[in-house]
C-alpha cells in the first residue's frame, strides 16, 4: 500500500489494537474521539467527531488514504436505544458520507460491522443470510453495510462477532467485564441461552490488518470456532486465568433482559473466512491464551 491508511477509532478496543499493528508501516493516520491523543505516533493521530463527519471528509480528502479501515462506532446497544438520533449519524450518516469521500479517490473501505444485524433466531449465520436487526444497533450498522456498498466499488464490510481481550489503550471487551467484577466480588451474571461466535483481539487484529491488501471484496464474517453461551465463555476465561468462579450467575433471556432487544444465537458460519485469509480464527482456549498471553 502505497498511499496512507487511515484507521478510524483508535481510542476504542478494536482500532486501538489495530493502530498499534500498524504502528510500523510508516504512512498510518489514525482518528479519535477523546481528548487525549494515544501515545503511539501521536503526530499522525486527528481527533474527529463522527457526529460531525464534515471533518472526517475534510482529512479523507486531505490524506487522500489507499485504504480505509472504519472502525468507529456507537456500539452499545443500549446507548443507542437511548440516544438513537447519535447511534444512526454516527453508524449510518458518517458512514455514507466517508463512502463518498472514498469512491472520489478510490479508496478502498473496510468497515466494522457486527453480528447484531441478524435476529439469533438460528445461529451459524452465513454472508449471504437475511439481515434482521431486533435493535437500532443493528439496524443503523445493517443501513451502513448497505450505504457502503451502493457507493464503493472496492469495499469490505467485516461483521464481528462478540471480541475478547486487554485493551491497548482505550475502550473494554466482554472478558475484562468478567474479570474486574470477580476482582471486586460482585456477582457475574451471564446468560445461559445468548450464543456466540466469540473472537480474541490478537487474532480479529490479525484478519483486519491482513485485508488491507488483500484483493476480496465483499461480506466476511469474523468469529471463534466455537458457538458457546456467555455462561459457558465465562466459566471458560476464569477457569483458564485461575480465578474464582463461586460468583457467576446463570440467567435466563426471557426473565432477565436489562438491555432491551438483544438477539439469542448471532454465531457464524466461518466457511469463508476460512477461505479467503491465511489468517487463523481460534476456539476460546486457544483465543483466551492468545489474548491473555497465557
Amino acid at each position: 500500500m502505497n498511499r496512507p491508511i487511515l484507521v478510524t477509532g483508535i481510542s476504542g478496543f478494536i482500532g486501538g489494537h489495530v493502530w498499534a499493528a500498524l504502528a510500523d508501516w510508516g504512512n498510518v493516520w489514525g482518528t479519535h474521539g477523546s481528548a487525549d491523543r494515544q501515545p503511539l505516533n501521536p503526530d499522525r493521530q486527528r481527533r474527529v467527531d463522527l457526529a460531525q463527519p464534515e471533518s472526517l471528509v475534510d482529512l479523507i480528502q486531505e490524506l487522500r488514504p489507499g485504504c480505509i479501515l472504519h472502525l468507529a462506532a456507537v456500539s452499545n446497544i443500549a446507548v443507542c436505544r437511548k440516544h438513537s438520533l447519535l447511534a444512526w449519524r454516527v453508524n449510518n450518516v458518517a458512514v455514507r458520507m466517508l463512502a463518498k469521500a472514498a469512491e472520489r479517490i478510490r479508496a478502498r473501505v473496510i468497515l466494522a460491522s457486527t453480528d447484531q444485524v441478524f435476529d439469533g433466531s438460528k445461529g451459524s449465520y452465513r454472508e449471504g443470510d437475511k439481515p434482521n436487526p431486533i435493535n437500532i444497533y443493528g439496524e443503523t450498522k445493517k443501513a451502513a453495510e448497505r450505504s457502503l456498498f451502493a457507493t464503493v466499488s472496492d469495499a469490505v464490510v467485516v461483521r464481528i462477532n462478540r471480541v475478547y481481550g486487554k485493551p491497548k489503550y482505550g475502550g473494554s471487551s466482554f472478558s475484562e467485564w468478567v474479570l474486574k467484577r470477580v476482582e471486586v466480588g460482585a456477582p457475574v451474571p451471564l446468560y445461559v441461552d445468548r450464543f456466540r461466535s466469540f473472537i480474541d483481539i490478537v487474532s480479529l487484529t490479525k484478519a483486519l490488518v491482513e485485508l488491507i491488501d488483500h484483493p476480496f471484496r465483499g461480506l466476511l464474517h469474523l468469529g471463534g470456532a466455537n458457538r458457546v453461551s456467555r455462561l459457558t465463555f465465562g466459566m471458560k476465561l476464569l477457569q483458564h486465568l485461575g480465578r474464582d468462579t463461586s460468583s457467576v450467575i446463570g440467567l435466563k433471556s426471557a426473565l432477565n433482559d436489562p438491555e432491551g432487544a438483544v438477539p439469542l444465537d448471532t454465531s457464524f458460519d466461518l466457511t469463508l473466512a476460512r477461505q479467503v485469509l491465511k489468517t487463523r480464527l481460534p476456539g476460546i482456549e486457544e483465543g483466551i491464551a492468545l489474548a491473555y498471553n497465557s
